[in-house]
């Protein structure tokens, strides 16, 4: 059999440039139709030579469309070669080698298991950082260096996350980690970034540091504030000091005496954290304006939020400690109409000089 039909246009070809597609013959050029539109109606659309179905794959002898033939996968066997390929006895050797292989995978699996979600934290975790979602993204890439932690392209990535979260401790715990902050490739652009980030920060943070000693000497309200507005103009990603430097505005305006303005921030205060200190805070401008307009009503909401600053400290012994020193202050304020700073309170009443008071 030299010659056959295409069963799409019906012309003889020699067997060797025809082709076979789902069971049926056809030329080289009805082939390609065929198996698009196969494609298209989500049919098998590989077609192979019909030469390929006429020959044992094995021994080459013509077999033609004998029913005695064996087909395995794309390929065709005569009666005496089909029975050989489907028992094919591999040899023990091979066997045994594919056992040990196998072996080996399971062991090899097992012990990188750990890096392998080492790779998946960190990939999540760069997806994240990629997005700007910064603090998202830390806890994966610290679980990264949990496991992988001289991974500079980690490392720098934690830092970085840390450091555009307001999270400077985590960044340097990252870096210290690291061979105490060494790289051995100081040029690389995201360890200048990095480097450049980390400067800005902790430039913020010295100042902020400055800013807290300064607010605790007399006189040195205006330039406490000054600094640790400078700090948290710097450092945005750490919103902590924008509300710091908040609440050191309240000591410029009590210096000022000017108590409307106290009132207004440690309102906002309140407001954006609820918390004991900012409580107090808040009943203390209170006692200053009803010291100076003897309105009742800013009495008794100073002894509101002195109350509600104790139920919010009640669990934190040095609070309560703290909250029973300013309460003692501020029930002079109430009752005396006076406003004197802490300094001055002790000075009168805790010095020691002025027993009788």
């Amino acid at each position: 059999m030299s010659e056959g039909n295409c069963s799409h246009c019906g012309q003889t070809f020699p067997v060797r440039s025809l082709f076979d597609l789902n069971g049926a013959t056809f030329c080289e050029s009805c082939v390609k139709v065929a198996s698009k539109e196969a494609r298209e109606r989500r049919l098998p659309s590989l077609y192979m030579p019909l030469i390929s179905k006429s020959i044992c794959a094995r021994c080459n002898t013509y077999i033609g469309s004998a029913s005695d033939a064996m087909q395995v996968a794309n390929l065709r066997f005569c009666a005496a070669c089909g029975p050989l390929i489907k028992d094919w006895d591999y040899p023990q050797w091979l066997k045994l080698s594919l056992a040990a292989l196998l072996l080996l995978l399971v062991v090899a699996l097992a012990h990188g298991r750990k890096y392998f979600h080492a790779g998946r934290e960190m990939y999540v975790g760069e997806h994240l950082a990629a997005e700007g979602q910064y603090s998202k993204a830390l806890p994966h890439l610290q679980e990264t260096l949990r496991i992988a932690p001289r991974s500079d392209k980690a490392v720098l990535l934690a830092a970085k996350s840390a450091l555009l979260s307001g999270d400077f401790d985590s960044a340097d715990k990252a870096l210290q980690g690291h061979d105490s902050g060494h790289f051995e490739n100081g040029d690389e652009p995201e360890f200048k970034e990095v480097k450049s980030l980390w400067q800005r920060a902790e430039g913020a943070l010295i100042k902020a540091e400055q800013a807290s000693k300064l607010a605790d000497q007399q006189g040195k309200e205006i330039e406490a504030a000054r600094l640790m507005h400078e700090a948290a103009t710097a450092y945005p990603e750490m919103p902590d000091l924008a509300f710091i430097a908040e609440a050191y505005d309240e000591g410029v305006v009590f210096a000022r005496k000017d108590y409307d303005a106290f009132v207004t921030i440690a309102e906002k205060q309140w407001k954006e954290r609820p918390l004991a200190n900012t409580a107090a805070g808040l009943a203390s401008a209170l006692a200053c304006k009803f010291a100076i307009t003897g309105d009742s009503s800013y009495r008794q909401r100073s002894e509101e939020m002195l109350q509600t600053a104790r139920q919010l400290a009640k669990d934190n012994p040095e609070a309560m400690k703290g909250l029973d020193e300013f309460a003692e202050r501020n029930r002079y304020r109430l009752d005396s109409r006076k406003i004197i700073d802490k300094r001055e309170y002790d000075r009168l009443f805790r010095s020691g000089k002025n027993p009788s008071k």
